[in-house]
């Protein structure tokens, strides 16, 4: 199984891969938004103010919008389905 996926021009690097959610609703109603979620990653970069150097941690997270719930859905359990095969084939490369 490949590291990189690619679903409807959207491009996911499995490896980083922490959580994959779908949300149907926010404050502003009906969204079906499907979330990919990586690892954080460290940052550092030095304050122009205090000049000193400081660390950041930052979550990146891939959002992308479908027309309806049913086709966030599929693309969830799509990308899932993918995402634990990889997991399971680097698991097995371990041993």
């Amino acid at each position: 199984m490949e590291r990189i996926y690619n679903i409807g021009n959207t491009i996911i690097d499995f490896e980083k891969v922490r959580a994959i959610k779908l949300n149907n609703y926010n404050n502003l109603g009906k969204t079906n938004i499907l979330e990919i979620e990586y690892f954080a990653r460290i940052e550092y970069s030095r304050n122009p103010f205090t000049n000193e150097i400081e660390k950041n941690e930052i979550v990146d997270i891939i959002k992308k919008e479908y027309p309806d719930f049913e086709t966030a859905q599929l693309n969830q359990i799509s990308i899932e389905e993918s995402w634990n095969e990889y997991l399971k084939n680097k698991n097995n490369d371990k041993f």
